[in-house]
């Protein structure tokens, strides 16, 4: 006699594997949306033909000030009325959270993208802004070349 059950025949659950894989791919496209959100698609860069990345692999706490053309400053996709009270603010906050004491430098390295026609001193005043309030680390992003683009 021969038996036809349902135990002759072993099929694979995949609607465990599916579901992590769904939530996996919802995940990165949260990530990626987050980290868009930082970039101020509207700057356009200064062109340096040597410019090359130095964040290093351990900084992965950033501070991204995009730095407008009409001088306004954009974090996270919000425009900062203030930008040297928001940085002070920041800087409180990290100290807070990260449990560092004040005159210690902070953790956190500060990305600035600045629009092509925006003065040096513009620059330098942000950078002040955020050197007293305890942020040692800077990047600065500019496109590489001209075929680049205007956001890299």
């Amino acid at each position: 006699m021969h038996a036809n059950n349902a135990s002759d025949r072993c099929e694979p659950n995949l609607v465990p594997i599916l579901d992590m894989v769904f939530q996996l791919i919802t995940f990165f496209m949260l990530v990626i949306n987050f980290k868009a959100a930082s970039v101020d698609r509207e700057l356009e860069l200064p062109v340096i033909g040597t410019a090359a990345p130095t964040l290093a692999e351990e900084d992965s706490d950033l501070l991204v000030l995009n730095l407008r053309s009409d001088g306004k400053v954009r974090v996270r996709g919000e425009l900062v009325n203030d930008p040297v009270s928001f940085i002070s603010i920041e800087s409180r906050t990290i100290r807070q959270i990260n449990g560092i004491a004040t005159g210690k430098p902070l953790p956190v390295r500060v990305v600035l993208r600045g629009d092509r026609t925006i003065s040096t001193r513009s620059v330098m005043n942000l950078v002040d802004a955020c050197r007293n309030s305890g942020f040692n680390k800077f990047d600065f992003f500019v496109v590489r070349s001209a075929t680049q683009g205007k956001n890299p």
